[in-house]
């Protein structure tokens, strides 16, 4: 590719920064998104986790990050599966879907081969940086638990206590597949959606592109085309639910209704 997947320094005030999440083991929507990354002009891409899981091509989106040295925080899956865990935290709207994604975590550890595994386990829960004088924070659910979901319609309340606790001006993070920008103070909070999974009747990969200048921050995000029926037909001969790729993170309640207080 012709950008650099991450970089640290702080000597450019002006930079578009592509995060993209929630790849859930879907390699032409992968191989999709990084077209048009590179067709934008992003100075720099992140990943914000959730590399496996769901999709079919656990071990070809591994290697791929891998190769391109992407910058890449654990999502909730990545631990899941890195450390052979029986659950991924994950929080299903249904008994159905919640079987799928059991068979598709064992069926995942099952399919990588240790060596991806071992990167997926090593991977840091957070990534703190500096770029164009802002200070950026990376995670997947929230800063303290990657199976968190930050919903785009939490209080505000909860956002404001984040960006108190954590006090930097950007906050990046992906786990709900939702694609939303919100500014709570001087933080600006982006959900990048997933590259991966989409919505029932819109099957495209979307992330988000961040645009840090003087003196102000703007976000977009992108919806792009890939093969998608193709990677149906790879999750059916793999057993695979192929409502893995549209079903959308549950809502779970009571979790939520205490974090929020």
């Amino acid at each position: 590719m012709g950008l650099s997947a991450g970089i640290s320094a702080d000597d450019n005030p002006r930079m578009r920064i592509a995060v993209i999440g929630d790849i859930h083991a879907n390699l032409p929507a992968l191989r999709a998104v990084l077209e048009d990354v590179e067709k934008i002009g992003a100075d720099a891409l992140y990943c914000v986790g959730d590399v496996v899981g769901r999709g079919p091509h656990p071990n070809e989106v591994v290697d791929e990050l891998r190769r391109l040295e992407i910058p890449t925080v654990q999502g909730n899956w990545d631990e899941a599966i890195g450390m052979d865990r029986e659950q991924t935290g994950s929080t299903w709207s249904s008994s159905d879907g919640e079987a799928a994604g059991d068979a598709s975590l064992r069926w995942s550890a099952e399919t990588l081969t240790e060596e991806n595994r071992s990167w997926l386990r090593q991977l840091p829960a957070t990534l703190r940086m500096t770029m164009g004088g802002r200070s950026v924070l990376l995670f997947h659910g929230s800063p303290l638990r990657a199976n968190e979901y930050l919903w785009a319609d939490r209080p505000s309340r909860v956002f404001a206590r984040l960006a108190s606790d954590e006090a930097d001006d950007l906050l990046c993070f992906g786990h709900t597949h939702e694609a939303w920008h919100r500014v709570v103070g001087q933080a600006h909070f982006v959900a990048c959606g997933s590259v991966g999974c989409g919505t029932e009747g819109d099957a495209r990969a979307r992330y988000a592109v961040v645009y840090i200048g003087e003196p102000d921050i703007a976000v977009g995000f992108r919806a792009v085309d890939y093969d998608h029926v193709g990677v149906v037909r790879d999750m059916s001969a793999h057993g695979l639910s192929v409502d893995l790729l549209r079903e959308p993170p549950a809502q779970h309640p009571f979790v939520s209704a205490a974090a929020d207080q």
